[in-house]
């Protein structure tokens, strides 16, 4: 029977694959044994119905012949995939008709290697096994062959007679005979040494190699290539260049036996070094010269020459020499000398014996040196300017003869010697010319092009040999390429508050340092000073000032006075150029320093905290308290970006207190609607003395409200009423602008945005836990309403960083906009200020769905996959996204409640089962629970429940107004009822839930951060119990695949300061896909 080996070799590794597939899914039809009984015939059924025949050995056990009639066929090099569906069944029948007991060839192959296939008695336990191998080469010019032989055996050593046989006996786990009375067991075989191991290795290597290649020929050429191998032939393994050059690693400090051109065996080793080789040149015949070469028996074991033998070593040498003794050993295979004609030894001196001299030692009779003169060639060079390039004078120097080989092909002839000229030195240097694309004009060499004469002299001067020597003509600069000039800055803040910034540079002046500049920001390699050096423009300094000068917006006729004005803001990042390692010299003013340090390290800053608020605040606050006031005292913005629970307000609180003066500008804070009484009653707890106003009520009311701002500290308005009243709030000044949930101006083109940005104030703050959800872009609207400008327009910050960050994943781009911006972003996470802090354990809870539920679900679903197939092949990219969302929306609620949007469904939820279980379980054990979901009306399912159940409970949606809310938070906490049922978009941010000590996210959604802000409504600062935080997830639906992507990539974390993102937009088409598959 066909084995699964003899299948694969007769087809390639695609269409095996493709014709097992063909096979397993029954396309095989009509198969049919012929009259011969070794011939087969079938139909196959693909693209169309194809009619294969398939032809065996009469052993039944090899391909012999096949053939179908499809397309493919006649261009396949093997088996199409149609004829390995067939062996496959035709593998499957004979299988079947040998019966169940039957033994098939792999058994046949177990059975055969042991001596007893009844008693099955394992192997004698034998001795280890030597593999010995012998080296045989016929070397001759032009062709080299080597070949090894073996040798094989225990304590007596036997000849391998066929190599071929040994490999496939061993390799199919049958025994091997030595001798009438000596046989190798492969059950029980171990190699004696580490070569013998190797060399079976090798050896098994190269009969599967060769095996490999044959596998892509036709069925019949195969089977004949391996009855007739290349490699293997009777006793004998032949070696390619390759081949010979793993032996002999394999073999390493072992000896060899060798044996070259049918000779007695050496025994040789592998050697260092080079081969010794003397060549004698002497006079014979008056006028003539003899040459003869002394090799020492030397032999090449390769027809490339890099592979010699000589006196029992063999010699690795590399391809240079290789190549000069292939001409030595042709013509010297044969004779021991030549003789040459006086007028041939002028060109054998020349052109043959330089090359010789790089291998071999060389001797020349006296008469030779007194005739011919033998001296090295010394070149000169002579260097001056051609307009915008350089010109090139070559000299030749031969002893005392010179001459220009630009207008003398050779030098005027000498009354007492030859002249033997270096050709290959010659042209080695001319060839250096000839690469820069210099051209002949007068006696020079010549390149008018600016940027080849500075690659020439920064690189091709590199490459000429040590022998030339270079000479500057007068009015060429002695260095023609010089390192960027030492730049010195010095900085400092004037009268005006901004940063002054100086440069010095030794021997240049301003001007051309500005001209250096303007080259580096044209990506130039060098810069052409006026002296017509050229200047390497490579160097940290200088990028350093062009980062600076371009980070400032400001362009070469800002800096024509010689100093540079800059922003305040600039302050950290010049600060931190001269932290790095950057090569700029800037030597920073004390009034410099004073600003950076309290912005830098505000926990070492001396600002004094309100005596009232001293004994409330912690540590990490009062830092955060000195990093606004010094932000503030130089009129700087910042985003305090905490993690969430850790006091943003209460800071904000304390530095509005301390800044309160009689007559000053009120301060406003804007914040979601929400939020805003939450404001006044935080003020009114902690700062009582602080006037606050909450803008609020109709339009004449909030214009009212705004008239009369005389005495008031704080202004508190929202982020809708602003947009409602900007032309009110244009008309008046404020001291200091708040933005509480900063990611509300995240997209720069929203009304929110623009209105906030247009406030007046002297400074202002942000105050988010997640300044970044979605993309960088978001970050840049931020500052845009901080310190407009600082990271430039939305376009060019565009250009620099988001495309490069996130597209090219540019670390060095996201180092930058790191260093620009975490000066201006304090952010402290729980785990690293509150060590007090409760533990919070999260676990998931997975439920089943009730069988009617599974029923609705899995029909949804079925419809899903088609609507997603539709969507994806006829939807634009936008559009699907949004659709895609609509379907994996209508998916969550069937795992929810299928009576969220059927109003005739009665068969049960799953997941409210569950929910009910964890809630009565936890109301036993005294504990308090925050329900979210972001679907209200599955709240209200829930509600019902509640109800039904006789259970307590708040509901807080997005409907509930804002002094609703902190009255409902204030009765929870003060332990009114057990349950907060919460929308999860109402109710994720802004509340102060410390009560609870359970958290039920009801389902999973889409963004992992807005679900932990959710969670920190009661795991924040206050909180004294243990947290529970428990996810439902329905088992075999889509919310079990978004819960496996969120662990997934919750790796993924932003680079700038660890954001949450927008899950679905992150998704890949691939997993986007992965969500519909069954």
């Amino acid at each position: 029977m066909i084995d699964e080996e003899q299948i694969r070799a007769v087809a390639t590794d695609a269409a095996y694959k493709r014709g097992v597939r063909y096979f397993r899914r029954g396309a095989v039809a009509q198969l049919e044994r012929q009259a011969d009984g070794r011939s087969y015939a079938a139909v196959v059924a693909g693209t169309e119905a194809y009619h294969v025949r398939i032809g065996l050995t009469e052993a039944g056990d090899e391909v012999e012949s096949f053939h179908c009639d499809c397309p493919a066929a006649a261009q396949y090099l093997g088996a199409c995939k149609h004829v390995v569906a067939v062996l496959k069944a035709v593998q499957q029948q004979v299988a079947d008709d040998s019966g169940a007991a039957g033994t098939d060839a792999g058994g046949r192959r177990l059975l055969k290697s042991f001596r007893n296939a009844e008693q099955l008695t394992p192997a004698p336990l034998q001795e280890p096994v030597y593999l010995v191998p012998r080296l045989f080469v016929e070397s001759a010019p032009g062709r080299v062959e080597s070949w090894l032989e073996f040798r094989i055996g225990m304590s007596r050593l036997y000849v391998v007679r066929n190599v071929m046989e040994l490999l496939q006996s061993l390799m199919a786990g049958e025994d091997y005979p030595l001798g009438r009375s000596s046989v190798i067991h492969m059950a029980s075989l171990r190699w004696a040494d580490r070569v013998s191991k190797e060399l079976w290795a090798f050896m098994k290597q190269a009969y599967l190699d060769e095996k490999s290649l044959l596998r892509h020929q036709p069925a019949l050429s195969y089977m004949h290539a391996l009855q007739k191998s290349t490699v293997f032939e009777h006793k004998v393994m032949h070696l390619t260049p390759s081949l010979l050059a793993a032996f002999l690693a394999i073999m390493g400090e072992q000896s060899i036996e060798l044996h070259i051109d049918g000779s007695e065996a050496i025994d040789v080793h592998l050697r260092e070094g080079k081969p010794q080789l003397h060549l004698d040149v002497s006079r014979v015949g008056g006028q003539n010269g003899c040459i003869r070469l002394d090799d020492g028996d030397l032999t090449p074991l390769s027809e490339d020459c890099c592979l010699l033998y000589q006196s029992e070593g063999i010699y690795r040498v590399d391809e240079a020499f290789g190549r000069a003794l292939q001409p030595l050993w042709q013509t010297f295979a044969r004779t021991t000398s030549v003789q040459l004609s006086h007028a041939d030894m002028t060109p054998f001196f020349s052109n043959i014996l330089p090359a010789v001299e790089k291998i071999a030692d060389v001797d020349v009779d006296a008469a030779f040196e007194e005739e011919f003169l033998l001296v090295p060639l010394a070149a000169e060079l002579y260097l001056d300017y051609e307009g915008a390039g350089i010109a090139v004078k070559p000299v030749f120097v031969y002893g005392h003869i010179r001459f220009n080989p630009v207008v003398q092909a050779a030098p005027e002839a000498d009354a007492h010697h030859l002249l033997v000229r270096d050709s290959e030195a010659e042209q080695e240097l001319l060839a250096v010319f000839a690469r820069y694309g210099f051209t002949k004009k007068r006696d020079q060499f010549v390149q008018i092009d600016e940027e080849k004469s500075y690659d020439f002299l920064t690189q091709g001067l590199e490459e000429l040999p040590e022998s030339v020597e270079i000479f500057y003509e007068e009015s060429f600069e002695r260095r023609p390429v010089r390192p960027m000039p030492k730049v010195t800055a010095g900085v400092s803040v004037n009268d005006m508050d901004l940063l002054e910034v100086t440069f010095n540079m030794k021997d240049v002046d301003f001007a051309e340092l500005l001209d250096i500049l303007d080259s580096y920001r044209q990506k130039k390699r060098y810069h052409r000073m006026k002296d017509r050096s050229f200047v390497t423009l490579g160097d940290q300094q200088l990028r350093a000032i062009a980062e600076l000068v371009e980070n400032a917006g400001r362009k070469k006729k800002d800096l024509a006075s010689g100093k540079l004005e800059l922003p305040l803001s600039e302050a950290m990042y010049l600060d931190a150029l001269a932290r790095e390692d950057q090569g700029l010299q800037l030597s920073r003013s004390r009034r410099f320093r004073e600003v950076v340090r309290g912005i830098r390290q505000p926990q070492e800053a001396d600002y004094e905290v309100p005596v009232s608020l001293q004994p409330v605040l912690r540590d990490y606050q009062v830092t955060g308290f000195n990093w606004l006031s010094s932000l503030a005292d130089h009129h700087l913005g910042g985003i305090l970006a905490d993690d969430m629970g850790l006091g943003k307000t209460l800071q904000v609180i304390a530095f509005l207190l301390a800044r309160k003066q009689a007559g000053a500008k009120p301060s406003l804070v804007i914040t979601p609607t929400s939020l805003l009484y939450n404001w006044l009653e935080e003020i009114g707890r902690f700062a009582p003395s602080l006037k606050a106003l909450a803008v609020a009520g109709t339009k004449a009311e909030r214009a009212a409200q705004l008239q009369a701002l005389a005495g008031i500290d704080v202004v508190v308005t929202t982020y809708d009423t602003l947009k409602r009243d900007m032309d009110l709030y244009q008309q008046q000044e404020f001291r200091y602008v708040f933005l509480d949930e900063a990611q509300h101006i995240k997209n720069p083109a929203t009304q929110s945005a623009r209105a906030v940005k247009r406030l007046p104030s002297e400074s202002c703050f942000a105050l988010t836990g997640t300044p970044i959800e979605n993309t960088l872009t978001e970050l840049w609207s931020i500052f845009d309403f901080l310190m407009p400008g600082y990271l430039g327009s939305q376009a060019k910050f565009k250009q620099r960083f988001e495309i490069p960050i996130v597209r090219a994943e540019d670390k060095k781009a996201a180092a930058q906009l790191r260093q620009r911006v975490m000066p201006f972003i304090l952010r402290r996470m729980k785990k690293d200020v509150l060590k007090e802090l409760p533990d919070k354990v999260e676990r998931k809870l997975i439920g089943e769905m009730t069988p009617q539920q599974t029923k609705v679900y899995r029909a949804y679903f079925m419809k899903s996959q088609r609507d997603f197939m539709r969507e994806v092949s006829l939807a634009s990219p936008g559009e699907r996204r949004i659709k895609i969302l609509a379907i994996l929306t209508r998916l969550r609620q069937i795992a929810c409640d299928p009576a969220l949007f059927l109003e005739s469904y009665h068969g049960g939820s799953g997941k409210l089962d569950m929910l009910e279980e964890l809630i009565e379980e936890a109301i036993e054990g005294g504990h308090r629970l925050l329900i979210f979901s972001q679907f209200t009306t599955m709240l209200a399912h829930i509600a019902e429940r509640l109800r039904r159940k006789g259970l307590a409970y708040f509901s807080l949606d997005g409907a509930t107004p804002a002094l609703t809310r902190m009255k409902l938070v204030r009765e929870f906490n003060r332990g009114a009822v057990p349950i907060f049922l919460i929308s999860l978009k109402a109710g994720g941010t802004g509340l102060n839930l410390t009560g609870a000590d359970m958290v039920v996210h009801f389902d999973p959604w889409w963004n992992p951060a807005v679900e932990d802000q959710a969670t920190d409504r009661a795991y924040r600062l206050g909180q004294r119990n243990n947290v529970q935080v428990f996810k439902l997830i329905m088992k075999g639906t889509v919310e079990e695949k978004i819960y496996e992507l969120q662990e997934k990539k919750k790796s993924l974390i932003d680079q700038m300061i660890q954001p949450g993102e927008n899950f679905l937009a992150k998704l890949t088409d691939e997993e986007i896909r992965a969500l519909f598959q069954g």
